[in-house]
């Protein structure tokens, strides 16, 4: 009986060793990563492995380190490869589908040197990606402070805002803009000074600004202009006002409440507008000053009735002629404190800055190149702005920004930032200069990536206005054909 009971007990034995032959075991090397499964199965065995994208080789692959979910949202040596919530931006997709139907497909093809992903396992990547790519415990990245200091750009080519984390100085999402189907071109984005709201307008005659929280980057309203080119535009320090400039001949200044979102009135100027470009706004003084595209002169604006304006045109290059044609060509502007409005020269590649009180030039500084943005440091006094046609300071590249030091009106350096700088934004509180530059041209840095929106991937480059030198890999792709920034 003894030798009967274990026979039947082997017997069991096998039977149980058997069945368990039939239950799938794949143990990841390095556990889940804090992936969700199905994504750890995918991205463990596959992607971060020897070679490839692990502990000991990603400096090799593009510096980026898959072995865990939070080393995937350090990004690589173009900054970030999955944007929660668009898998449509995220470059982990683009490299691993084969499938143009599918989404954008890149060479080479990820895992290298081995079989592709299968249609299956690419979508349920995709899929994560959609569903914001949580952790496995449910976090889903940059969503954990309603605070965080951003950085705000424009990607006028594929109708979205990128929006980068100001700590790591990665993309941590893109939202898209406008509400048409056809592009609408997104120009310019600001933030309102209480940091609550961003807004953006859009360069063909859309009419609309959009207005989002900065708090989740959501869309809370929108403002009706009408028909315009409503390229620049300037928010009251009690963020309840905005001053938009509509960039044609002639053109238009309309003047809204973004608490409600409704237009108040719009300044004509009895059709005396002519192609008005950038805005500026000194609350201590009651004055808009604008300037235009082509003239010797700039739009002073008195708005201590804003309902009843009174408009001159204030001619800044120190005679008495009013002139129309392409001269000075003022086409950017900034207010500080005093009753100065520097002003941006494109035509006479110099800034100038004049006293909007008397109309008197106080100082004329020469670039040798054009200027079109500028942004200034109220910590440093410094006046940093961008010069995207500029060939001769850095040979082989075109652009830079110009550094000026205001308190003595000088230039204190020039900067190669990229290709074709545009858009410009300070952050004091960081200490960094963010800078959009659009890389148009095929002349221009080759982009490492590309997107369904059709061009070339322009980028951001950051300085340091500790050394004035841009921070060392940190030049990140954005969309196609970046143009404004604005901090928060």
């Amino acid at each position: 009986m003894a030798h009967l009971k274990i026979k039947y007990c082997l017997l069991a034995c096998l039977i149980v060793l058997s069945s368990c032959q039939h239950e799938p075991f794949n143990p990841l090397p390095n556990g889940n990563g804090n992936y969700p499964d199905a994504v750890a199965t995918i991205i463990i065995n596959k992607c971060a492995t020897t070679g490839c994208h692990n502990n000991a080789s990603y400096d090799g692959a593009g510096g980026l380190n898959l072995t865990t979910w939070d080393k995937l949202f350090e990004g690589g040596s173009t900054g970030a490869v999955v944007i929660p919530y668009r898998p449509d931006f995220s470059t982990l997709c683009f490299y691993t589908n084969t499938d143009s139907t599918l989404g954008p497909t890149l060479i080479p093809v990820m895992p290298v040197n081995s079989n592709p992903l299968s249609k299956e396992e690419y979508i349920t990547l995709r899929n994560w990606i959609a569903d914001g790519a949580p952790s496995a415990t449910g976090n889903v990245k940059f969503a954990d402070n309603p605070s965080r200091s951003k950085i705000y750009v424009t990607n006028q080519l594929c109708d979205v805002v990128t929006v980068f984390d100001t700590e790591t100085l990665l993309q941590m999402r893109y939202v898209t803009v406008g509400n048409k189907t056809e592009e609408e071109f997104p120009r310019t984005v600001h933030v309102a000074p209480d940091k609550k709201h961003w807004y953006v307008s859009f360069f063909t005659t859309s009419g609309i600004v959009q207005k989002f929280s900065a708090a989740d980057d959501r869309l809370t309203g929108e403002l009706n202009l009408g028909a315009g080119n409503w390229t620049s535009f300037v928010i009251t320090t009690d963020n309840r006002y905005g001053f938009f400039v509509d960039n044609n001949n002639p053109g238009k200044v309309a003047y809204a409440d973004l608490e409600n979102m409704q237009l108040l009135t719009t300044y004509t100027f009895n059709g005396k507008f002519r192609y008005p470009s950038g805005i500026a706004l000194n609350e201590n003084s009651h004055t808009l000053c604008v300037g235009n595209t082509t003239g010797n002169y700039i739009y002073a604006i008195d708005i201590t009735e804003r309902l009843h304006p009174a408009i001159k045109e204030l001619v800044i290059d120190g005679t008495e002629d009013l002139l129309y044609h392409s001269t000075l060509n003022p086409a950017d502007m900034i207010t500080d404190k005093t009753s100065d409005c520097i002003v941006a020269c494109s035509g006479s590649n110099e800034i100038r800055v004049v006293d909007m009180k008397t109309g008197a030039i106080k100082q004329a500084i020469p670039l040798g190149v054009s200027p079109v943005h500028m942004a200034y440091s109220s910590a440093r006094n410094k006046l940093f702005i961008t010069c995207p046609q500029d060939e001769q300071s850095f040979p082989g590249n075109k652009g830079s920004v110009v550094v000026i030091d205001m308190n003595t009106y000088t230039i204190d350096k020039k900067i190669n930032s990229g290709y074709q700088p545009f858009g410009i934004a300070v952050d004091d509180n960081r200490g960094i200069v963010a800078v959009v530059n659009a890389n148009l041209s095929p002349n221009g840095n080759k982009p490492h990536h590309s997107t369904n929106c059709g061009g070339r991937n322009g980028n951001v480059s950051f300085i340091d206005m500790k050394t004035m030198e841009l921070i060392p890999g940190m030049r990140s792709e954005v969309a196609v054909f970046p143009y404004g920034a604005a901090t928060r």
